[in-house]
């Protein structure tokens, strides 16, 4: 009798597993054929002291937000419109820190959000966020990913009716025409491989003669093959891979790259050891300027397209 529930207990779990994958291959099946996304609307906001410069020069500003152990990185261009790279742990991190940053900057919308890759550390406080704000569209890889947090995420897309874009290498997101969007990240092959990290979307931003790169948890096998893909890499700040992570961030990786500034998202004496030294060596060797969410709280960069300044919550 026991062998016999026990076998039955294996085929409920199997079922469910099942079930759940249906679910999520239907869920972006159906995002990712929705019809074709329009340029993003103009931004009903008020210009400030963040959004224009004393020259009148508007301002680029990027928030690499301090959420402990994960990402969340807000960016508003220089037209006023708002992205979010990730979206942190948990509903708290997106209560405390997320939604407090976008109220400040008397944002009322998310033009965009980017979703690097489905971990949880990346996309837990993701539905707090489409619950609480409008959301214009959104930007995925479509890679596959059973958990409870990601359906939930993609129920919400779907429900709310927000057009989705699958995102490749070589593509370009819009969302301000002072701005470049280049997509370094993922192609293909990777996505079809069972390996969220290296499917991660990565992006190099560009404001006139700045430049930012974000990497998601990219890690060396998704470096190798943006540098083989001959795409320009070169940035003036660099989002660190991984959370600083050994598994990435590799010494051709910097060579090309070539940051003047490093930040790097990391949770305070995290059981990962994140980051890691040798990064941080290789960054150091390089005269890399580093910044650590774990150290400087949240870590925002503001830029006029011509120079940058850091500035630092601690």
């Amino acid at each position: 009798m026991r062998r016999s529930a026990m076998r039955i207990r294996r085929r409920q779990l199997q079922w469910s597993a099942a079930s759940s994958l249906v679910v999520l291959v239907v869920l972006l099946a159906w995002l990712l054929l929705s019809t074709p996304v329009a340029p993003p609307p103009s931004p009903a906001t008020t210009p400030t002291e963040s959004t224009l410069t004393t020259a009148s020069r508007p301002l680029l500003t990027v928030a690499f937000l301090d959420v402990g152990q994960g990402d969340a990185t807000l960016i508003r261009s220089p037209g006023g419109h708002t992205m979010l790279i990730d979206g942190s742990n948990s509903r708290d991190d997106a209560e405390r820190v997320i939604l407090p940053t976008l109220k400040s900057w008397k944002a009322t919308r998310l033009n965009l959000l980017v979703i690097t890759h489905p971990d949880q550390d990346h996309i837990g406080g993701l539905p707090h966020v489409l619950e609480a704000l409008p959301v214009d569209r959104v930007a995925l890889t479509g890679q596959v990913h059973t958990t409870q947090t990601y359906e939930r995420v993609l129920t919400l897309i779907r429900d709310k009716k927000i057009p989705a874009i699958k995102v490749r290498r070589g593509m370009q997101l819009e969302l301000d025409p002072q701005l470049t969007l280049a997509v370094l990240g993922p192609d293909d092959a990777a996505v079809e491989q069972d390996d969220t990290n290296n499917a991660s979307i990565v992006i190099r931003l560009t404001y006139e003669r700045v430049a930012m790169l974000f990497t998601g948890d990219a890690e060396e096998p998704a470096e190798e093959a943006i540098l083989r893909s001959g795409a320009d890499v070169r940035a003036q700040i660099l989002k660190v891979a991984h959370h600083g992570s050994a598994s990435g961030s590799s010494p051709e990786w910097l060579r090309a790259v070539a940051p003047e500034v490093a930040i790097i998202s990391v949770g305070a004496e995290n059981a990962f050891g994140h980051p890691s030294q040798a990064v941080l060596s290789r960054l150091i060797q390089a005269n890399v300027v580093i910044y650590r969410t774990d150290r400087h709280g949240s870590i925002t960069i503001r830029s006029d397209g011509d120079t940058y300044q850091v500035f630092t919550e601690r």
